[in-house]
């Protein structure tokens, strides 16, 4: 690995149209600025900053891999919105939108690429066919059959009804004819990224490159750090200890290995929609019965799974919308994240589980709390999160025994229904779709039908709530309620991720999961001067 600097020669040349020392005096305005806008930019003291790219990858955002990289790629583009920290879409290169019915239409701001020419709805709807296609936005973008132009608008077109269909807008925009298509003989890192309107472009050729401010970004801010140079790592194994010792100053990790290592540096807890859940096999008897499943959510001790099972890198909730989405501000949680013991065994005993057996397991006349719980083994934070749901399921001699696959063997078990119970997690995009759980097509196994005495299958009412809840006929609240009323998979919390930083930060650093510099405009570092 070695770090990634641009050519002396162009160096100085950005020195000398930036002002990019360690510690600079200002950035040059704009001639139509007021006298207190050019008072307040004269006093910023720009500065650099350094982070990881992958050197296997690229910087196209349709094509690109590496977390590293997805993570730098939202500095480069903008998109229509974009979601703020409460998990909701604010505008960014859209105007004005309308929603009528499944005509989702977007007014586009007056903004420009990085190479000066206008941002047109042509180019939207090419950025859109381009995600539409890719690995990483195609799931966000599942509800949304076409994209066509008209004028300086675009207009979705759904395939469902979805009252925050606007939140799936946040697909970067691209120059049209800009993508590189890639042929079997192409190496990623050989892929130039297309022409985005970001706030910063890239100068050089990568990866000899560095990214400078872009003035003309249609945010209109004025970063303190105007330039970023790149540091190449070859994998992720390596990252915590490359920031310890000053390769780079800012890492993204989104802690979806399961293991957190620990590390002398800043930190920044970022809430993300990756849902942890338990999920049912509705073919077991007594996952059929609504009592059993809302039971097994009230042993559960949240805060003891997520302090110790998730080592604090999750929140609790008994619901399948992440706690921190603004919407879900005055939706009370009834204080079940930890364990309602008497309240599961007044359910268990009126549904007829009262004994216990020889072996030690709850009970009825015909059926036994025996089951098992597959986990992947290949992530400790599960499989640590299922031990403890074993021993709280114990309190009330609901038996459980723990399953550890590979994740190969756990993915093929839980698409084949090869399971009792199974603690999952799904990233939930942000228009909080729930089709994953909610469809019989969907990935996620959880109760949605059972089999009725006469053969034919009873669809759970929650999946009729839920699509109306989707068309704005249900509120939210109402939706909440029945879920935890018929509880078909069990919720148990939302990971969070972290934002890892070197300490010569002056300032807070904030961030999303879906933007990790959301709040870069605003960020510093210290300056040799201050160093001294």
């Amino acid at each position: 690995m070695k770090k990634i600097k641009a050519v002396i020669a162009l160096t100085l040349a950005l020195c000398a149209v930036f002002g990019l020392c360690s510690c600079s005096d200002s950035v040059s305005v704009e001639s139509d600025e007021t006298d207190s806008q050019q008072q307040v930019q004269e006093q910023k003291q720009t500065c650099t900053l350094t982070l990881p790219i992958a050197h296997n990858d690229t910087l196209d955002p349709f094509k690109a891999q590496s977390a590293v990289n997805r993570s730098i790629i939202t500095l480069l583009y903008d998109s229509l919105i974009c979601i703020d920290e409460d998990f909701q879409p604010q505008l960014l290169l859209a105007e004005s939108y309308t929603l009528n019915g499944r005509e989702l239409s977007i007014t586009l701001k007056a903004a420009q690429f990085s190479d000066g020419t206008r941002i047109t709805a042509d180019d939207v709807v090419y950025s859109f066919e381009k995600a539409k296609t890719s690995d990483y936005y195609s799931p966000r973008l599942s509800n949304i059959a076409s994209a066509s132009a008209s004028g300086s608008s675009v207009i979705f077109t759904l395939k469902s009804d979805d009252i925050y269909a606007l939140s799936c807008l946040d697909f970067p925009i691209v120059k049209s004819g800009t993508v590189q298509a890639k042929s079997e003989d192409t190496e990623l890192y050989d892929i130039v990224p297309p022409t985005g309107s970001g706030r910063y472009v890239i100068n050089g050729t990568l990866p000899n490159a560095t990214l400078i401010a872009n003035s003309s970004n249609v945010r209109g801010e004025s970063p303190y750090i105007t330039v970023i140079e790149l540091y190449e790592v070859s994998d992720s194994d390596g990252m915590a200890y490359g920031l310890q010792i000053g390769n780079y100053d800012y890492w993204y990790n989104d802690l979806s290995s399961g293991e957190y290592t620990r590390v002398n540096a800043g930190l920044t807890v970022v809430p993300t929609n990756n849902l942890v859940y338990i999920g049912f096999n509705s073919d077991k008897k007594i996952f059929q019965e609504q009592a059993v499943r809302q039971a097994v959510s009230l042993l559960l001790d949240r805060e003891q799974i997520t302090s110790q099972g998730f080592q604090g890198h999750a929140v609790s909730t008994t619901l399948p919308f992440n706690p921190s989405w603004s919407a879900m501000d005055n939706i009370a949680s009834d204080g079940k994240d930890t364990a309602q013991v008497q309240a599961a065994k007044e359910l268990l005993e009126g549904a007829g589980y009262s004994s216990i057996n020889a072996y030690g397991y709850r009970c009825s006349t015909t059926k036994s709390l025996n089951c098992t719980l597959t986990v992947c083994s290949d992530n400790p934070f599960k499989t640590e999160a299922a031990e403890q749901i074993k021993q709280q399921l114990a309190e009330l001699n609901f038996n459980v025994t723990v399953v550890e696959l590979s994740y190969s063997d756990y993915v093929k078990a839980i698409a084949e229904g090869d399971f009792d119970m199974y603690l999952g997690e799904i990233k939930i995009p942000a228009n909080m779709d729930l089709s994953e759980f909610f469809s019989l097509s969907g990935t996620a196994q959880t109760v949605i039908s059972k089999e009725l005495d006469d053969g034919t299958q009873e669809i759970n009412v929650c999946v009729d709530a839920y699509n109306k809840f989707r068309a704005g006929e249900y509120s939210l609240s109402d939706f909440c309620r029945l879920f935890e009323s018929e509880m078909p998979f069990v919720p148990v919390c939302c990971r969070t991720a972290a934002q890892i930083y070197s300490r010569d930060f002056k300032t807070e650093i904030t961030g999303t999961c879906y933007d990790n510099f959301y709040g870069i405009s605003n960020w510093q570092i210290k300056h040799q001067s201050e160093e001294e």
